[in-house]
């Protein structure tokens, strides 16, 4: 097959792929972060990239055994519930974004955060594999369209 015909059967899946399981979401990249030493308030610089219809899996949930062992051996850890999901999200969609590890998303008003990143064949897509992160700001970025009838009635000289 060549690579023509590879990169058409690769569009026509990510076609349906979008049509069944595509959801609108938002990246999100921290580009800068300043720091105001009087309040303690930081204000991120965000770039942000809105995707129609990315192509979100189902949820995976798995019990996570989190260690960490001392020198002395004593190993002592938790069990939580991370939620795992899978992202294909088309190269056409991205326009100028470049995804990255620090990178997260706004879906269903959740911040998820970026844990992988692969590139998919011929670069026609990107996989993501993402974390649902709870109790952080999300920094979303709200669209408002303001619409008004303003009509002039008067002249100034």
């Amino acid at each position: 097959m060549t690579r023509r015909k590879q990169t058409a059967f690769i569009r026509k899946i990510l076609y349906t792929l979008k049509r069944g399981y595509g959801f609108p979401i938002t990246l999100h990249k921290i580009t800068d972060e300043t720091h105001n030493y009087e309040t303690g308030k930081r204000s991120p610089t965000i770039i942000t990239q809105k995707i129609n219809r990315a192509i979100i899996l189902p949820a995976t949930l798995r019990r996570v055994f989190e260690t960490d062992s001392l020198s002395t051996g004593f190993k002592y850890g938790a069990l939580y519930d991370s939620s795992l999901r899978q992202v294909v999200i088309d190269a056409a969609d991205l326009g100028n974004f470049k995804i990255e590890i620090n990178d997260y998303l706004i879906w269903d008003e959740r911040r998820w955060q970026v844990s992988q990143v692969q590139e998919l064949e011929y670069q026609t897509a990107y996989n993501l594999l993402i974390k649902m992160v709870e109790g952080t700001i999300r920094h979303m970025v709200e669209e408002v369209s303001l619409e008004t009838n303003l009509q002039l009635s008067q002249m100034v000289a």
